[in-house]
């Protein structure tokens, strides 16, 4: 009876994997292990250039966006991320989202 209640709701627990999305439009270089975390781009005290942006689904937890957020700039090679903050989207499916810049140092 379990394997047929696993088999049941494999879809739903894949559709709510796709739910805590984190999305990223911008330019790729190899992935890095360390990024640096900002808050506002005045605490960035070294030249930079943004490589793109991030935006993460906070779904079950701030902290947990955050994680992705950082998770995802790692993959794509950026040395730190900028995170702006929380943005709402509106209508009856309202999410929220946090907002990042991924940013490369200027050598």
């Amino acid at each position: 009876m379990n394997r047929k209640l696993f088999i049941l709701f494999m879809p739903v627990l894949f559709s709510m994997g796709s739910c805590i999305g984190t999305s990223y439009l911008g330019d790729r270089y190899n992935p890095t292990t360390h990024t640096d975390i900002y808050y506002a781009s005045k605490d960035v005290k070294k030249d930079y250039k943004v490589i793109g942006h991030i935006s993460s689904r906070i779904w079950l937890s701030e902290e947990g966006a955050k994680r992705k957020i950082v998770e995802k700039a790692r993959a794509v090679g950026a040395d730190g991320v900028i995170i702006h903050g929380i943005e709402y989207t509106g209508g009856e499916d309202a999410d929220s989202y946090y907002k990042a810049e991924a940013i490369q140092y200027n050598n």
